[in-house]
């Protein structure tokens, strides 16, 4: 196994996903360094003719030409540059979520309900939208820290080398000072990160069971908690910031002292109180106020790097959290091992056969000893009380479980395991207890299923499920938006369009938890008879307590404690002691 990158080498190694834009940025502050020589050149030719040499305003034209393009080409240089810094930083963020997003797809839905949301959704957008800073301005920074000021060096050097040499032994002051300061940003903004995902995650479960704390008297005493969680988080976040503005000021002390030092260096050489530096020629009012322009700009990458250290330190708190995702890829079949490409088949079977599978961390099997055989085109009941295995079964089907032992293969002997990633997803349609719709249009929540699914396709579905009638009557059709601003839906009709979706999805292996669970009469009429009209043309599996849903079986398997009790048809369990409607309270 590869070992694991550290955050620096992950952050530079991801800068490529930026293509030419940093180079772009580099490019610009290259140039406006050569347009900052223009500039000096011009003020300082201007000085010494209309001071010293008298010159008539006429012979200033070129100068005074030369002045406000260089204004205004370093306007324009810093422009792009701050536009290609952001192009960086958008590309690699938008490169690195799809990839995170990816790689929690692949961890599963499983793996993912065990996380918590709040801390889910910090890492797909905090800490991505953490590396901004870092590849848009902090990087770039860096080559312009050691390009500009050698450039400077190399034009201050051959006009005076006691002033390129006061520029080259304070040059480093501000660097070591940026190391200094980095030991300690770096663990503040990564115990900033930890205290911003506790408060997440502590905001969203109070969110979640508000309704709970009012009924029981405890919101003001969880109003007092909240307070305390916000006064942690804001404590760390203005160490931080504290960090921040305090090497900003000490940065800013040392380039001043330098400048300083240039100028007190260059005012006694004019007073006669210096004479070495200027290679023998003297220091002229022209040379003197060349070098003095020069000066700050010299330090200036130095300190806009400072400045941007505590992107660095905060892309590499980020990073140390996304490594473990990003580098932790699913281990996908051996490509020896791999069947080839299978092509979903219009009616599905399955065949299990001694299943025995648990879930990381666990030493008791959830399912002990599975065998069974669905045949395509039959409706298989799960039933059984609370932690009996059903669950389990339906994520060992889904693939977010792999069996520790056993086989799960297709009725004509595809091996599920020896598939492609995808291959057998694209034969599952699901639908589970609690739906999920977008504040989207009711065509784009259909179109979950199956993103080529035409118009028609879509009404047909919706006759199904009996909503046909309510879809035409919404303002927009189709295209009206469902939930937050938008058209309100009530339970019933979102498990209806959740089954909807069943049909849109056009695959043969249809997996339902407790599909009719709250629902009222009416609701559950019609998703019984959706039930009726889907089963006529797909394989089901229905995990279920409801006896009505049990009549639409061919075969029911009873689990209890991770075991098969029994399998037979409704009819003959009817009178099987643990069958019936008071002890299958609900699934597991």
């Amino acid at each position: 196994m590869p070992e694991r990158p550290t955050a620096r080498q992950w952050l530079s190694r991801n800068a490529r996903r930026a293509s030419f834009w940093p180079l772009i940025s580099v490019a610009a502050g290259g140039a406006s360094t050569l347009l900052l020589f223009l500039l000096a050149w011009a003020i300082a030719s201007i000085v010494q003719k209309m001071i010293l040499d008298d010159a008539d305003l006429s012979t200033l034209t070129p100068y005074l030409v030369a002045l406000p393009l260089a204004f205004v080409g370093r306007g324009a240089l810093s422009w792009l540059k701050t536009e290609a810094g952001t192009r960086t930083g958008i590309l690699v963020r938008q490169s690195i979520r799809r990839e995170l997003l990816e790689h929690l797809g692949e961890r599963g839905s499983l793996w993912a309900r065990r996380q918590h949301s709040a801390t889910l959704g910090n890492r797909v957008w905090d800490q991505v939208d953490a590396l901004q800073g870092y590849y848009a301005d902090f990087r770039p920074q860096i080559l312009l820290s050691g390009l500009v000021p050698l450039m400077i060096l190399c034009v201050v050097f051959p006009l005076n080398w006691a002033a390129g040499l006061i520029l080259l032994l304070t040059g480093p002051l501000i660097p070591m000072n940026m190391a200094m300061v980095g030991m300690g940003a770096k663990q503040r903004q990564e115990e900033q990160f930890q205290e911003m995902t506790r408060m997440s995650r502590h905001f969203l479960d109070t969110l979640r069971g508000l309704t709970t704390l009012k009924l029981f008297g405890q919101s003001r005493q969880q109003g007092q908690i909240i307070y305390r969680v916000s006064e942690n988080f804001r404590r760390k976040t203005m160490r931080v910031l504290r960090l921040a503005f305090l090497s900003s000021t000490v940065l800013e002390f040392f380039s001043s002292v330098s400048i300083a030092l240039m100028a007190i260096y260059i005012g006694f050489t004019y007073l006669g109180q210096f004479h070495f530096g200027d290679w023998g020629h003297g220091l002229d009012l022209f040379t003197g106020l060349f070098i003095l322009i020069l000066a700050p700009e010299f330090y200036q990458p130095l300190r806009d790097l400072g400045a941007h250290y505590h992107a660095k330190a905060e892309a590499e708190a980020a990073a140390e959290d996304l490594i473990p995702i990003l580098e932790a890829r699913a281990t996908p079949p051996e490509a020896n091992m791999l069947s080839a490409r299978w092509q979903v088949p219009n009616s599905l079977g399955l065949v299990l056969d001694n299943i025995h599978a648990r879930y990381d961390g666990q030493t008791r099997y959830a399912i002990e000893g599975l065998t069974l055989t669905l045949a395509p085109g039959a409706c298989l009941a799960v039933v059984g009380p609370s932690g009996a295995g059903k669950s389990t079964l339906l994520n060992v089907l889904t693939g977010a479980l792999s069996p520790a032992q056993g086989t799960l293969s297709t009725s004509d002997g595809e091996d599920v395991a020896r598939m492609y990633p995808g291959d057998w997803q694209a034969a599952l349609g699901w639908v589970g207890q609690s739906t999920s719709l977008l504040s989207a249009s009711l065509a784009d929540n259909l179109r979950l299923a199956n993103v080529d699914a035409s118009d028609q396709t879509l009404e047909a579905a919706l006759n199904e499920v009996g909503l046909l009638e309510w879809a035409s009557s919404l303002p927009q059709g189709l295209s009206t938006r469902l939930g937050e601003q938008g058209q309100p839906v009530s339970g019933g009709q979102a498990r209806r369009i959740a089954l909807a979706r069943a049909f849109v999805r056009q695959a043969p292996l249809i997996l339902l938890d407790e599909p009719t669970a709250s629902l009222d009469q009416d609701s559950e009429r019609h998703v019984m008879a959706a039930l009726s009209r889907l089963k006529a043309s797909h394989t089901l599996i229905i995990l279920t307590h409801r006896l009505d849903l049990l009549q639409l079986a061919d075969q029911v398997l009873v689990l209890d404690n991770g075991h098969m009790r029994a399998l037979d048809t409704p009819n003959n369990l009817a009178g099987t002691p643990g069958f019936g409607p008071d002890t299958h309270g609900g699934t597991a």
